[in-house]
């Protein structure tokens, strides 16, 4: 290599091509050094190393550089898992909590506390858009979505699912007697103590007020009918310990309903809950109605055909 720089020389040189911000236009370089091989692949190695490193400084995970070296390879390698990482957090992003990094040491570890912490709060969301605040019993929300894919499915397959609505008896009295406090607890126990005798299959949903739903699959109204009067019976027989009084004895009035053939949506199962329950309400409360209209103890007859007839003797009996 024909030059006539002095080592110094050669130093500087080189730390300038590698430190400075931008290479001077004036800067200095011998013609036999420009042409000779060995400088010019050096010099195109520092051009890409500069060149990828202020585009990886700036974020830009496009620049290619096709000069080959240990240290360019490494930043290669650091370009290659940031542009991983990006697609990662897009998919994140849509919803792909799966993701996790591997490549990062310390920054892949925080990613992936990110990511599993992103998807807690996701869950939680979701789980909070459909639970009741109060009671933390499903919402209405839950119900009405459960409601719509049970009536697709009987639409597909006639399979039979059943509705109760439900309304906790002169809930109004408790409010204005006790307060709003106890009304709350009132709900509270009303919820458990229910929630607690339905199957596990069943969906039971405050909707609001002292309003209740419950969504029975694969249960047809005989069988809803035996159901209802057994929370009915249970709820009648609990009480809540209160700091003003004795002990508060709850009731509810229940209107069932099964999907019918000729039902359009899964709401004309409701309405026809909801005027069972008015007629129970009407008639003395604490009873159970059905729509269309069946004598209730001649559906418990039929569920329990071995029974005595004082054990079906009851308040909740149908008369019409």
């Amino acid at each position: 290599m024909s030059s006539q720089r002095s080592d110094n020389e050669w130093i500087a040189l080189i730390s300038t091509l590698l430190t400075a911000p931008k290479i001077p236009d004036d800067l200095c370089m011998d013609p036999g050094l420009a042409e000779n091989p060995n400088f010019q692949k050096l010099y195109g190695y520092i051009n890409d190393l500069r060149a990828l490193s202020a585009a990886l400084a700036h974020g830009d995970l496009q620049m290619f550089a096709y000069t080959k070296g240990y240290i360019l390879s490494n930043m290669k390698a650091l370009q290659a898992n940031l542009r991983h990482l990006t697609w990662q957090t897009k998919q994140v992003a849509e919803g792909d909590f799966s993701q996790r990094a591997e490549f990062l040491g310390e920054f892949s570890d925080s990613f992936n506390e990110m990511t599993i912490k992103l998807h807690q709060n996701q869950l939680e969301l979701e789980r909070l858009a459909n639970v009741d605040f109060l009671t933390q019993i499903p919402n209405r929300r839950s119900a009405m979505q459960f409601l719509e894919q049970l009536f697709l499915l009987y639409k597909r397959s006639f399979r039979a699912f059943s509705i109760m609505s439900i309304d906790i008896d002169n809930f109004k009295n408790v409010n204005d007697t006790y307060g709003h406090d106890v009304g709350d607890r009132v709900l509270k126990h009303v919820s458990s103590t229910l929630k607690d005798v339905f199957r596990a299959s069943d969906v039971f949903c405050r909707i609001g007020g002292e309003e209740f739903l419950a969504v029975l699959p694969e249960t047809g109204l005989a069988g809803a009918v035996c159901i209802a009067e057994r929370i009915r019976t249970v709820l009648e027989k609990s009480e809540l310990e209160i700091e003003m009084g004795p002990p508060l004895k709850q009731t509810i009035s229940i209107g069932v309903s099964q999907v019918l053939p000729g039902d359009d949506k899964y709401n004309d199962v409701i309405i026809r809950s909801d005027n069972a329950l008015y007629m129970a309400k009407e008639n003395g409360r604490n009873r159970v109605y059905t729509n269309p209209y069946e004598d209730v103890d001649e559906l418990l007859k039929s569920m329990f055909p071995s029974d005595g007839d004082d054990k079906r003797s009851r308040n909740g009996t149908q008369e019409m």
